[in-house]
């Protein structure tokens, strides 16, 4: 027995002298980058021995630097059930699963590494290092706009160190873009726990808590930020963002200049300096800090949507200007985008459709309010409805209307690939933009042609600029037949009355009995309109208006005018339009009792060169007339368009002059003015703008007619 034994002992001093020799050869071949050579050499050894440890492990290196990780992961594992007591087997291979994309494998090792237990500092160091390489990638995915990718990876840093601040922050911003609202405020707030003095953490809160709708909490968070780090440019940009999204337009100036001073090359600062100053009516101004935006980064996609949107509120901008400008951002931002290829949809031109509706805008907001009456009336029998929210921060609308929908997906996580990739799985036949050029559009979604008919509507009163799109669901009034379609790169689709219907809040309080200037002895004029919307000529045919009728008022609502510089501001402007400031009432713009204001109104002045849209609906419902400027495009025509609706068209005027005579002469006959007031709610209610169920069934055709064309286009070709 003993002679059998040591038989066995020479026979395996015999082999291991080869197998020494050849992993000697192999590290040499190796370190001197004769990396073939080696593997050659690695691989016959692991013929001559199959589960020699250490050739696997070797052989898993060299593939590993060769970037195969196909081939560097099975080495890796072989090695590690050879060995499993060794840690930097295990981080080797959990190491190549993370940067082969397995990342619920590489947690898997990780968790069964940690349960190990292994003592000493260099396998804790392997661990570390680990967690600060799988940190990287969470980061490079959240940069590439891969939420989920990212989240899985900041769960396995954190399961590794719960104390990784960085992680726990990241970890946050990724909950907030998956509409994960809760979470991110708690891991917010627990990063900023571990690392109180860190203001990237406080501008990282601040600018969740704006997008969330918490302007009070979000400018405390900024303020907080710049008190840690006062150079801090991104910190006094959001600021900026957040005290505009809360109306105080000369501090929010103030914070934009500042992040441009402290960093001229960034845009956000641009951005949210042209934002402030598009509000307080300052346009040529708000265009210029786009344009400087871009400079800074021609490929920023919001700068040249806000540049492009800031131009319909410019009377200096001509139609055909803003098509070329559109035109032009399809063509580079959009058109390399779009995918070629035949859908897979059923081409049976009659039956069920599945119709997507794309918006950041599906909550308190006016898109929601048009689009509710139209999705209650939808004809359900012949037409699925699917909901792509583009906001990750929902509330009581968004829960309202999750109800309606047959289907509703938060996209705010997901990378425009990846949504469009969603949609086209979603089989959708009819794909409708909400938003055009207006913040948290989408638009880069629907260029990559995701669902065979696109059309946009609603949002945005002039065309995308994109090929892909389809159709522009509109009127006639609000784009006359001959006159508008040569500036659309989308075919204009006329629905046969309106082009939405209003539906007035569930509270809207009652109308005005008795005009004001019944008990005032004077007649009192309102602008409710965002005040951007009034170029200087409007203000100027305020002006005229009010030096005709010298005892007339003229009461204005602005964002922000509590505000000292900003009332300094708007002052200035309407001085210079030559209005008498001790005839204009300044009220700041407010949510509670809203409606209320209208109480105080005789008459309502319609804004251009961009007219108002829910306002001007709001203004009927509450009893009050407005007189409108006819324009030459769709943003320009709202006024002739919901005037025409209710049988008023006799307000609507040609030029300003005309503008101006009629406004006068409605003040001046008292009795066509109480006329024309009463019962105008009931009129409102009783015109098309109020038929939800004839407009939804007009939608409905319109969805249908586009479909079947698009079936006998395709079947032709």
């Amino acid at each position: 027995m003993t002679q059998q034994r040591n038989q066995r002992d020479i026979e395996r001093s015999r082999t291991a002298l080869p197998v020494s020799r050849s992993l000697k050869k192999a590290a040499g071949q190796k370190a001197a980058n004769r990396l073939e050579k080696a593997r050659r050499r690695l691989q016959a050894l692991l013929d001559l021995t199959p589960g020699h440890v250490s050739a696997h492990f070797e052989l898993a290196t060299l593939a590993h630097k060769a970037g195969d990780l196909d081939e560097a992961v099975p080495h890796y594992a072989a090695a590690l059930r050879g060995a499993s007591d060794r840690p930097e087997y295990w981080i080797a291979l959990a190491t190549a699963l993370l940067q082969a994309r397995r990342v619920d494998d590489a947690r898997a090792i990780i968790d069964r590494f940690m349960k190990r237990a292994f003592g000493g500092e260099a396998p804790q160091a392997l661990l570390k290092s680990f967690a600060n390489r799988a940190f990287a990638e969470a980061c490079l995915s959240y940069e590439e706009k891969n939420y989920p990718g990212a989240e899985s990876l900041l769960d396995m840093v954190i399961a590794i160190d719960e104390t990784h601040a960085d992680a726990t922050f990241l970890a946050g911003a990724v909950a907030a873009r998956m509409n994960k609202l809760d979470l991110a405020q708690n891991l917010l707030s627990i990063a900023i726990y571990r690392e109180p003095e860190n203001a990237q953490f406080f501008n990282g809160l601040g600018a969740f808590l704006t997008d969330i709708g918490d302007y009070g909490a979000a400018v405390s968070a900024l303020e907080k930020a710049i008190a840690l780090d006062p150079v801090q440019a991104v910190a006094h940009s959001n600021l900026a963002g957040a005290l505009c999204k809360r109306g105080d337009h000369d501090l929010a100036l103030r914070h934009a200049k500042q992040a441009i001073a402290i960093d001229p090359a960034s845009p956000s600062g641009y951005i949210n300096l042209g934002i402030n100053l598009k509000s307080l009516g300052r346009l040529a101004e708000a265009v210029a800090a786009y344009e400087r935006a871009i400079a800074c980064d021609p490929d920023n996609v919001i700068a040249q949507s806000n540049r492009l949107f800031a131009k319909l509120y410019s009377a200096s901008v001509a139609p055909i200007e803003y098509f070329e400008d559109a035109r032009a951002f399809g063509r580079r931002f959009a058109d390399p985008l779009l995918r070629r290829r035949p859908f897979a949809n059923d081409r049976d031109p009659d039956r069920r459709l599945r119709i997507g509706f794309v918006s950041a805008d599906l909550c308190a907001h006016a898109v929601a309010r048009f689009l509710e009456p139209v999705l209650n009336h939808l004809d359900r029998t012949e037409f699925e409805v699917t909901a792509y929210m583009a906001r990750g921060a929902e509330d009581a609308v968004s829960g309202r209307l999750r109800g309606v929908f047959d289907a509703w997906h938060n996209i705010a996580g997901l990378a425009d690939d990846a949504a469009a990739d969603l949609v086209e799985a979603h089989a959708i036949d009819v794909l409708v933009d909400l938003s055009g050029h207006s913040s948290g559009h989408r638009l880069l979604l629907f260029a990559r042609k995701p669902a065979p008919v696109q059309a946009t509507w609603i949002g945005h009163p002039a065309t995308t600029g994109l090929t892909a799109i389809d159709y522009r669901i509109t009127d006639a009034v609000h784009d006359e037949v001959g006159v508008s379609d040569a500036f659309h790169t989308e075919t204009v689709w006329r629905l046969p009355g309106v082009s939405a219907t209003y539906q007035a809040p569930d509270d809207v309080p009652e109308v005005r009995h008795r005009p004001p200037f019944e008990d005032r002895g004077y007649v009192t004029f309102g602008f409710l309109n965002r005040f951007e919307k009034a170029g200087d000529r409007c203000l100027e045919t305020f002006a005229q208006i009010l030096s005709r009728i010298p005892d007339a008022r003229l009461f204005i609502v602005v964002g922000g005018v509590d505000a000292p510089e900003a009332r300094a501001d708007i002052e200035r402007r309407l001085s210079a339009a030559g209005l008498p400031l001790d005839r204009v009432i300044l009220r700041p713009r407010v949510t509670a009792g809203y409606f209320e204001l209208y109480h105080e109104v005789d008459i309502a002045l319609d804004s251009f060169p961009y007219n108002g849209g829910t306002t001007s609906c709001e203004t009927l419902c509450m009893g009050v007339p407005f007189i409108a400027l006819k324009g030459a495009h769709a943003a320009a025509r709202t006024g002739i368009a919901v005037l025409t609706a209710v049988g008023l068209a006799e307000l609507a005027a040609e030029t300003p002059d005309d503008y101006a005579a009629r406004a006068v002469a409605l003040a001046s006959d008292p009795d066509r003015l109480r006329a024309i007031r009463s019962g105008l709610r009931e009129r409102l209610l009783a015109s098309a703008l109020m038929d939800h169920s004839r407009f939804a069934a007009d939608v409905g055709e319109a969805f249908r007619a586009m479909w079947r064309r698009w079936v006998d286009a395709s079947s032709s070709s």
